[in-house]
Parts: structure tokens; C-alpha cells; sequence
């Protein structure tokens, strides 16, 4: 028989404070990042594009070839070897991994509640 946990609620309480804590700040960085990251891409667009992009955000499709035509548009903008759209991916790759890094955190944080302290969750 395993002993009883010594401060069993306060310890659990404690823990679960402190893992929201943690995960509403990252997902507060992660969200100012990943607006910061949508705004940098719209001005590479608006840069790239005529009438500040506006025809790539809210296209009007009337046929199969403007889907074609936006297609390639957008492969125009995104295209490999543009030093913008390299740091651009990279912060996106960053926010990404952090968010899978609060769901892995925050789901195994409650795994470990529920077979550490079974009745107290």
C-alpha cells in the first residue's frame, strides 16, 4: 500500500495554479508573436502585390482560371529563397512548436494529477 500524499489538496491545488500560470503566459507570448507574425507577412505581401495585396486576402473567383491565377500569385509571394519570407518562416516555425509545446505541457501535467493523486482530481 503507497503511503498517503503529505498536503494532498494544497500540493494538487498548488501545482494546477501554477501550470495554468505557466501555460496562459506562453500562450499569451504566442499570441502576441503570432499577430506579429501575421502583420509581417501582410506587409511582405503588400510589398510584393498591387493594391497592397488586397486581391491575394479576399479574392473573387468567377472561374477556374482565377483560382489558377491566385495560385500562382500567392507562389509568387511565398517563394523560396527570399530572405523576409526566411525569417518570417522560422518565427512561424517557433510559434508552432510552442503551441505544441503548451498542449504537450498542459496534457501531461493533468495525466500526472490523475495517477499521482487519483481521488483528489
Amino acid at each position: 500500500m503507497v503511503p498517503p500524499l503529505l498536503y494532498g489538496p494544497v500540493m494538487v491545488d498548488f501545482i494546477l495554479r501554477l501550470t495554468v500560470a505557466a501555460v496562459l503566459i506562453l500562450a499569451a507570448v504566442n499570441t502576441i508573436q503570432g499577430v506579429a507574425l501575421v502583420v509581417r507577412l501582410a506587409r511582405h505581401v503588400a510589398r510584393r502585390q498591387p493594391q497592397w495585396g488586397l486581391n491575394l486576402w479576399l479574392p473573387a473567383f468567377t472561374s477556374v482560371d482565377d483560382i489558377r491565377s491566385w495560385l500562382r500569385a500567392w507562389r509568387e509571394v511565398l517563394r523560396p529563397g527570399d530572405p523576409v519570407l526566411a525569417k518570417i518562416r522560422t518565427s512561424a516555425r517557433v510559434v508552432v512548436g510552442r503551441h505544441v509545446y503548451l498542449a504537450l505541457l498542459s496534457h501531461t501535467w493533468a495525466m500526472t494529477l490523475s495517477a499521482i493523486a487519483p481521488r483528489l482530481v
